[in-house]
């Protein structure tokens, strides 16, 4: 679960990162090449996200709908620190 929860803290950083330092580069100090940086890494940061939760649903470390709920939250600025928390609170039931 240790790599789960540190999967979805980097995703949220990179998510939020690219929100908010490489977009505003790209579209208001005309920077695109903030976004062709950022843009892969958090692309990659995604995928293992995911990597981990379909891992840990496999393990049934979480269930289906624990799944689809940090899915959901990857999508969501700060998503991934809610799910992060959320993903302590269930290591800890266990």
């Amino acid at each position: 679960m240790t790599g789960l929860t540190r999967a979805a803290i980097f995703e949220a950083l990179t998510l939020l990162a690219l929100f908010c330092v490489a977009m505003p580069l790209k579209y208001y100090a005309d920077i695109p090449q903030a976004v062709s940086i950022m843009g892969p890494i958090h692309g990659l940061a995604f995928m293992v996200f995911l990597w981990f939760v379909i891992r840990s649903w496999a393990e049934g470390l979480i269930n289906a709908l624990g799944a689809l709920r940090l899915f959901i939250g990857a999508f969501i600025p700060f998503g991934g620190f809610v799910n992060e928390r959320w993903l302590r609170h269930q290591s800890e039931d266990t």
